[in-house]
């Protein structure tokens, strides 16, 4: 099985979760954020009184840290479980101790 770097992984995260929410942070700037939500509930047949608030750049700078941070913890502890599983998985086949 393939060893990952677990570190790699975890920026691939943060930059996915980061550009992700650059778009939704482009459509709340603009005003069209109330416009996606209200498709959103719709089309998952759902009814809500969900209501933007106005741009806030601090609040969306938030966000994207936010994000990009629960980003790279996520990624990264994928990343060490997989290795760890992988390294499991050689030593339980083969009997010998492998790079985890």
């Amino acid at each position: 099985m393939i060893h990952v770097d677990a570190n790699r992984l975890g920026v691939v995260g943060a930059v996915v979760m980061a550009v992700w929410h650059v778009a939704w942070v482009l459509l709340q700037a603009t005003g069209q954020s109330q416009r996606v939500m209200d498709f959103v509930f719709r089309i998952h047949g759902l009814k809500s009184d969900v209501a933007m608030e106005p741009f806030d750049p601090g609040m969306a700078a938030l966000l994207l840290a936010t994000t990009a941070v629960a980003g790279s913890v996520v990624m990264s502890g994928a990343g060490l479980v997989w290795n760890l599983m992988t390294a499991w998985c050689e030593r339980s086949r083969t009997g010998v101790a492998t790079r985890a």
